[in-house]
């Protein structure tokens, strides 16, 4: 089989297996993965009817129960039938079923003195009585952070204590040697809480006044629901989600939410776990109301629904079902501060300032002029199953030092932190994408894109599409911040799209890569012969003339003239080299010709560029989709495992300049992006990440690390100091490894030694002295002065074992002062300001000197010799 055929049977196989591991990946995400009902390939353990009728059931005793029911304190020898006590015939709630309910009654007083700290009632009034003002958010949609702390029950409880058979009948629960999930064993960790309750009508119970006498605090109630993260700081266990839903009293500011799953009927019993009689009669009357719309929707369903309402679980369901422990939370939230709120009076009249804030939030018309206070909340969370408590850490039990409680904010101060940071990252990618369109104008031709590393910048291609994958999705399920997500999409695709296309060139640019990608000629029937011209003759010797001096002793003898030589106009050579072969004509024009049948060879072309760089794409494609995967299981990993993986990330990310320092090494090279691009694309590639390791308000939440940020920003600073000094000094200055591994390339600063001179490595070279005297247009007071520095310099050098030679730049015609070593001497230890001057020549293989500046700003174009016009390598 030919070697082309081959070479494309290997690529459509590469891509086969790409696609084909793609496809596995999106069956097992849409078959496997985590939602809210069990999973498409597992059997419902209860069928919709069943569902349905224990709901009704437990909807009914919900309905009929009066408050003092649900009594379950410890049993009193010898105490009356009246103080026995008493339980609810719901699932989790009756006596057989084993929960520590011998601890309701703390649980309860906790809540009480959570209410008190935080909420304190009017002197001289009951527990309850605040007035008529209003102190708290009454609206509590928000996200809020903080620490909590252990507490064990009165009573251990483990599985062993539990009948779950018993307890929800017709449930395939998981073996008995599987552990609890959500079980905490650490003594303290963090919890965020992202709270979010209904305004519209169906979701309030307003309690009528009587005899025109003021309302209860909890005369008023709202459905409210949360997302809780618990994480464990202590151990190694990964953090856990939970969905809670409960009843907020905004006059209060109180709030209690349950679990409720096929072991616990939370939301059916949640009233009797309230603090008072009031707050037991306001919520009863909502979720009577609210609880029997639910039921009654999944009744009216064509579909048979088999999911639970109010299940807790939104990870998923793995066939079976996995015991986990319960959660009743209790929130108060904190009073704002009389700061916030003016003077107590003020706050006495009939005027909500609270009313106020909150409709300039959810309506800004521009006339809030002051910060707005922190949304502020203690939390008490009892496990009745698994029998421990969790409280957070805050005043008075703990100094302010060691936590606030939970704080936050509201909805819409974070949704204008998101759309703000979300416009200052699209200014940020804007920025990128104005350095890529410079570095593209930097890097016109093949010789400039030759100098810049593939795997640089593939690293910041692979950055700019995560990014642009995760705006996307952000854009299509975002409503409030879809603008702000869908400008930072736009200009996150700008920037992929360009450094994409700059990544295509730069591969198509490299010769090792191109030899290689370029298919050879394949002839049938006949093979090509291949005339090469006969070497031309010597040339005749030149008589040697009057008025001329005869040719150095070290000179050898007379170079035959070369051949023309055709340059294409993008001075590619190596291209125009290999399309030649291709074409079955010589490597070069002129050196030969070839013969061939016409009727019987096929000359095959060159796949297009687009097509060639497409399966690299596909691989950027399914590197972006496992990071991003990748990156969605560690939210559920423990911290320190978390932070390990999020840090070698990050550390793996701003390495990018790494191979741009070895391709530098590997080609002797100085220059490669320019500093304008390296500079630029280093701040806006660190301030994203600024933003979440130094700011400790940020959108996710996550905890600031100074440490690791200085460790980040070092080290590519690093990486550019290093640029700096390829640049400046040697680009293989430093590298590790043994000289022979590196190819060898002409160095175009070398030192020059007078025996090179007189062996004529360069030409070109005058004594200082007889320069200076045959130079007459220097003006005489400057030329005074210019003569007397050069003396200096010249004294100067020779005093280190140089001597100081000039020549004329072809390029500008100006003159080039160069210091040359002299014969016998050793190598100078170089200074800086020495090493500069060095840097300020070059010298061609073809022995001609140039001004530095002159000649690279003549490799921008051709890379010729502007004297010979032989070929030169590239920089």
């Amino acid at each position: 089989m030919p070697e082309q055929e081959q070479d494309e049977q290997q690529r459509r196989q590469q891509s086969d297996r790409g696609q084909m591991l793609l496809l596995v990946l999106i069956f097992y995400l849409t078959f496997f993965s985590e939602s809210d009902a069990p999973a498409l390939i597992s059997t419902p353990y209860l069928t919709a009817s069943e569902r349905l009728g224990r709901q009704r059931a437990a909807h009914g005793i919900l309905n009929s129960t009066n408050w003092g029911d649900f009594s379950p304190h410890a049993h009193k020898e010898g105490a009356p039938p009246w103080q026995e006590p008493k339980y609810l015939n719901l699932t989790g709630f009756r006596e057989s079923d084993g929960l520590a309910w011998e601890d309701l009654d703390y649980f309860k007083d906790r809540c009480r003195q959570w209410s008190k700290h935080a909420y304190p009632p009017q002197e001289g009034g009951d527990e309850w009585a605040h007035g008529s003002a209003k102190r708290t958010w009454q609206n509590a949609t928000g996200t809020v952070q903080g620490k909590w702390i252990r507490r064990q029950g009165s009573a251990a409880k483990h599985r062993d204590n539990f009948n779950l058979t018993a307890v929800a009948p017709g449930v395939n629960w998981m073996g008995d040697d599987v552990d609890w999930g959500w079980n905490v064993t650490g003594s303290h960790g963090t919890v965020v809480l992202r709270l979010e309750e209904d305004d519209t009508p169906d979701s309030w119970y307003r309690e009528t006044p009587k005899d025109e006498k003021e309302s209860h605090t909890a005369g008023v109630a709202r459905e409210i629901s949360a997302v809780a993260t618990f994480q464990d700081e202590e151990t190694s266990a990964a953090s856990f989600v939970m969905q809670l839903y409960g009843v907020h009293w905004p006059l209060q500011g109180s709030m209690i939410l349950t679990t409720t799953s096929e072991k616990f009927a939370g939301i059916f019993g949640l009233p009797h776990l309230t603090p008072h009689a009031k707050f037991f009669e306001t919520s009863q009357r909502l979720l009577n109301r609210t609880v029997d719309e639910t039921l009654r929707e999944s009744e009216r369903s064509r579909l048979p629904d088999i999911s639970n309402p109010w299940n807790p679980v939104i990870e998923g369901d793995f066939g079976g079902t996995l015991p986990r422990c319960e959660y009743i939370l209790y929130l108060q939230l904190h009073a704002l501060d009389h700061h916030y709120t003016h003077d107590k009076g003020f706050m006495d009249s009939s005027h909500s300032i609270i009313d106020d804030l909150e409709r300039e939030l959810r309506y800004p018309t521009g006339a809030r002029n002051t910060k707005l206070p922190e949304l502020q909340m203690s939390l008490v969370a009892w496990s009745p199953d698994c029998s421990y408590y969790l409280e957070s850490m805050g005043p008075p039990l703990f100094p302010p030092a060691d936590g606030q409680h939970l704080v936050g904010v509201k909805e819409e101060v974070l949704l204008s932190r998101v759309n703000y940071s979300l416009l200052v990252f699209a200014f940020v990618y804007a920025v990128q994408v104005i350095l890529l369109k410079g570095q593209i104008k930097e890097s016109p031709t093949p010789s400039t894109l030759n100098r810049l590393s593939f795997w640089s910048m593939s690293m910041m291609l692979l950055a700019d599409g995560l990014v642009f994958s995760a705006s996307s999705a952000w854009s299509v399920s975002a409503s409030d911040g879809f603008h702000s997500a869908l400008l930072l999409t736009f200009v996150s695709f700008m920037s992929s799209a360009i450094g994409a296309g700059l990544l295509a060139s730069i591969r198509g640019s490299e010769p090792e890569r191109r030899t290689r990608d370029t298919p050879p000629a394949t002839n049938t029937g006949t093979t090509n012969t291949t005339t090469i011209a006969p070497a031309p003759p010597p040339a005749p010797a030149v008589p040697q003339t009057s008025g001329t001096l005869p040719p150095p002793v070290t000179a050898g003898p007379p170079r035959a003239p070369s051949p023309p030589i055709i340059v294409p106009s993008d001075q590619d050579i190596d291209a125009e080299i290999a399309e030649n072969v291709a074409a079955g004509a010589g490597a070069v024009p002129g050196l030969g010709t070839t013969t061939t049948a016409p009727a019987t060879t096929t000359t095959p072309t060159n796949r297009p560029q687009t097509a060639q760089f497409a399966p690299v794409i596909f691989y950027f494609f399914l590197l972006i989709l496992a990071i991003m995967v990748l990156t969605i299981l560690s939210l559920s990993w423990p911290p320190r495992a978390r932070s390990i993986y999020i840090n070698t990330i990050s550390f793996l990310y701003f390495s990018l300049w790494l191979p741009q320092i070895w391709r530098n090494a590997r080609r002797n090279s100085r220059r490669s992006f320019s500093w304008n691009f390296l500079t630029g694309q280093s701040l806006c590639r660190l301030a994203p990440f600024a933003y979440f390791y130094l700011y400790d308000k940020n959108f996710l939440f996550v905890s600031t690390d100074y440490t690791t940020f200085s460790i980040l920003v070092a080290w590519v600073w690093a990486q550019l100091l290093t640029l700096i000094l390829q640049n400046f000094w040697e680009p293989r200055l430093g590298i590790p490894f043994p000289r022979g591994w590196m190819p060898e390339v002409w160095d175009y600063h070398r030192i020059l030694r007078q025996d090179d001179i007189e062996s004529g490595v360069v030409v070109g070279l005058e004594f200082l002295e007889s320069a200076s005297s045959s130079s007459s247009s220097t003006a005489e007071g400057h030329g005074h002065d210019h003569r007397g520095q050069l003396r200096e310099r010249a004294k100067e050098l020779r005093q280190r074992g140089m001597t100081l030679r000039n020549v004329d730049c072809a390029i500008c015609r100006e003159e080039m002062l160069v210091p040359v070593v002299m014969t016998g001497k050793p190598d100078p230890s170089w200074s800086m300001a020495d090493m500069l001057e060095r840097k300020s020549y070059m010298i061609t293989p073809c022995r001609h000197m140039f001004h530095t500046k002159c000649l690279e700003q003549w490799f921008r174009k051709r890379l010729v010799c502007p004297i010979c016009r032989e070929d030169l390598q590239p920089l």
